[in-house]
């Protein structure tokens, strides 16, 4: 008999929503985490009475029966907690060379903004909308959709725009709408949201993306480590059992059950799995090559990571809302061409300039939230980086890299906060604390791949049946969670999860 119905390996968004789901329903469950904190980019990290997020900055949809809200209730979490909503008329600073695009909630009122900006577009503004809307609708419709060829056909006629939009890059899109170069930059804007430019992007992660942030942005009173307690509390409340420090080094099957095994040598046994770990990992160095389908096999060998960051945590004695820092996200274009840009960003060297970079005041969204001593402030700066500037050092742990590394990191650390300092004057001069990271902190410490921000990059050929969107793998009991299968993002990667536990809690009924 084994062990326990389910083992959930992994403990970010998706790990912790599969396991919730579970316990919840009187399974018993085992969580394995790897590091020894719960969360993956849900896990802040603290110094010198400073606290800072590592992945999450904001959330949209947690409107009362928004879907994020919908999620968390079905969790039993949303009375646990609580969200501060940033400014709806500005939440997003996007700050072009000589225009600045506010990002408000309320698609209508947001439409209003743009037609007011581009008077001359209305026309391509308008049509945007339009298949905005056409998107929306055809994803709606497709997460209820069968998988029968039958099915299939009768949703590509009911909705013939995902034909045409689906697997061409979001340029695409832009280009049938305007040729204005400002117009089509403000629609890309919150690229960053999902890690790729427009030429490359998918146009359905971009629809989305929208879609989620017009109807608000929020924050976790308390950062993402409530957001991650509340999990973990609940887990507790429902009998499930979580071990920190139990890295998974392989994944079998023998007869019904699976027997997960430790980097420690413990041995757990489970009548399902859900994987939280990237399906590059899970698929290709976890679970036994010979229960791995081929066509799984070549899936896995071609998928490509995500771009990673460079990020600087902060801790000021500045008062930042005294200088004009809100609770907005600044964030940086030295161009209009957002391609160009990310194109900076794949060619390892040591930059000399920062052409975008994005700027977060957690203490100043939560002035509540124990962020900071009294007096002072938090501030995170990413930027984009190539993952090949940092390699020779991948092999090393977190903290032990050298001096080499060091100084690199503290070289990029402080152009970044030159670069910042025309939203924040003076800051190098009022810095109390800063920790810079590197996309092998993401790798070493959540285990991305190449130190990716969004699992798999999310392209037309990595979305929807380009990711594992079913949950599975093949593998009949193992399942997946988390940005390898509906994308990157905490509410995806929660929603994941609770797809996941869905589809195992019906294998293991059969």
């Amino acid at each position: 008999m084994a062990d326990y119905d389910t083992i959930i390996i992994g403990s970010g968004a998706g790990g912790l929503s599969a396991a919730l789901k579970l316990a919840r329903s009187d399974y018993s469950v085992m969580l394995l985490e790897a590091m020894p904190s719960f969360g993956g980019y849900l896990n802040p990290f603290s110094r010198k009475g400073y606290t800072f997020d590592t992945g999450l900055h904001y959330i949209g949809e947690l409107g009362r029966e928004d879907r994020f809200w919908r999620l968390l209730d079905g969790l039993g979490l949303r009375e646990s907690m609580k969200f501060v909503e940033l400014n709806p008329e500005g939440f997003d600073r996007y700050v072009f060379p000589d225009y600045e695009l506010r990002v408000c909630k309320g698609k209508n009122r947001f439409i209003e903004r743009l037609l007011n900006d581009f008077p001359e577009e209305e026309r391509g503004i308008y049509k945007f909308f339009t298949i905005f809307e056409k998107i929306i609708k055809a994803v709606k419709a497709s997460q209820s959709m069968g998988g029968s060829a039958l099915q299939m056909l009768s949703f590509v006629v009911r909705h013939p725009v995902m034909m045409k939009y689906s697997r061409v890059p979001y340029q695409t899109l832009l280009n049938d709408v305007t040729s204005d170069k400002r117009l089509q930059a403000a629609l890309s804007a919150p690229c960053g949201d999902y890690g790729v430019p427009p030429e490359k992007a998918s146009i359905i992660i971009a629809i989305l993306v929208w879609a989620h942030y017009l109807k608000g942005a929020y924050y976790p009173c308390g950062g993402s480590g409530t957001l991650r307690d509340a999990f973990v509390s609940g887990l507790k409340d429902h009998g499930a059992e979580l071990k920190k420090s139990s890295r998974v080094v392989s994944i079998d099957r023998t007869g019904n059950e699976f027997i997960i095994t430790t980097e420690r040598g413990e041995n757990y046994t489970a009548r399902a799995v859900i994987s939280d770990v990237d399906p590059v990992v899970t698929l290709g160095k976890l679970v036994n090559s010979e229960l791995v389908p081929s066509k799984i096999k070549r899936k896995v060998m071609h998928m490509r990571p995500s771009g990673g960051s460079f990020y600087a945590f902060i801790g000021t004695d500045l008062d930042l809302p005294s200088i004009g820092i809100t609770d907005a996200n600044i964030i940086h274009y030295n161009d209009y061409d957002i391609n160009k840009i990310y194109e900076r960003w794949t060619i390892p060297g040591n930059p000399e300039s920062f052409p975008s970079f994005f700027i977060t005041s957690p203490s100043v969204k939560d002035p509540e939230g124990g962020h900071s001593p009294e007096g002072y402030h938090t501030l995170e700066i990413l930027t984009g980086a190539s993952y090949a500037l940092f390699e020779q050092w991948a092999h090393l742990p977190s903290m032990k890299r050298g001096e080499e590394y060091k100084s690199l990191k503290e070289k990029i650390g402080k152009r970044l906060i030159a670069a910042a300092e025309q939203y924040i004057p003076t800051l190098s001069e009022h810095i109390d604390f800063v920790e810079y990271a590197t996309p092998l902190s993401n790798e070493y410490w959540v285990n991305a791949m190449r130190g990716g921000n969004y699992g798999p990059e999310q392209t037309p050929d990595q979305v929807g049946t380009g990711r594992f969107i079913t949950f599975t793998a093949g593998i009949d009991g193992l399942f997946l969670a988390g940005a390898g299968t509906m994308g990157g993002g905490v509410m995806a990667c929660v929603e994941s999860g609770i797809n996941a536990a869905t589809k195992l809690a019906a294998y293991l009924k059969d």
